[in-house]
């Protein structure tokens, strides 16, 4: 069998319903050496994991047993005319700079019309605050200070916590990092993040996404973003 047949037939078993192209896969594997049989074992379980894919919930998409502990996900109703998941989490820090529980909800629109959108709120008991940051879009990557929420630390001074936020790509391929950091503005001009603070680097950055997810065909399947142009554009790619 040349590369050329084989490419054909995998485009044709492409086409088929899952069942049928399995079973043509088995009776074509009988007739075929041991490379081929290795070739449709491994296009036999990409169909598999095709199908599968197809049935995962936004929560699903969003690999829960990654979130942390203190994170849990869920969805709108079906019969609301949205398609969001939600994150909600009730972080609590224990440090010798900072000693502070923050709530945060994440709500993820990954097929609005308009580009994948993602809505946060932070909340924290003590200083009643309860800050929302809404419209975040992708090609997004910012550190957004929480006002009325800082700590002190000695030699660096008054550190403010950010909501942490990097949302790049589409609805097919849609990379989201959002959490928590913490950054203060030195005498220089320059900001001076967790990360580079001995000790608060210990507990900031902390992450609740950090990975890139696919949602391209449940938003094809949503009537409310089935004449979106960029899902449009991101469908033409990968086909």
């Amino acid at each position: 069998m040349t590369r050329t047949s084989l490419l054909l037939g995998i485009l044709a078993l492409m086409s088929m319903p899952a069942d049928n192209a399995v079973n043509g896969l088995l009776r074509s594997g009988s007739k075929t050496n041991r490379t081929h049989d290795d070739v449709t074992s491994a296009i036999k379980n990409s169909i598999k994991n095709s199908v599968k894919n197809k049935t995962l919930s936004l929560c699903e998409r969003l690999r829960p047993e990654e979130l942390p502990e203190e994170c849990n996900c869920y969805e709108h109703e079906p019969d609301q005319s949205v398609l969001n998941a939600v994150i909600e989490c009730d972080k609590t820090f224990r440090n010798p700079y900072f000693n502070d529980t923050i709530g945060m909800k994440i709500d993820i629109d990954p097929c609005n019309s308009e580009g994948s959108r993602v809505t946060l709120d932070i909340t924290e008991q003590e200083h009643n605050i309860d800050y929302t940051i809404a419209g975040l879009k992708a090609g997004e990557e910012t550190n957004i200070p929480i006002p009325g929420l800082s700590f002190v630390v000695p030699t660096v001074g008054h550190v403010g916590v950010d909501a942490a936020v990097y949302i790049a790509g589409n609805p097919d391929s849609l990379l989201l990092k959002i959490g928590l950091n913490a950054c203060a503005v030195l005498g220089t001009g320059h900001n001076l993040c967790a990360s580079s603070i001995p000790g608060v680097n210990r507990i900031l950055p902390w992450w609740v996404l950090k990975g890139t997810y696919s949602f391209l065909d449940i938003c094809s399947n949503s009537t409310s973003t089935a004449t979106s142009p960029l899902l449009k554009k991101a469908a033409s790619t990968t086909e």
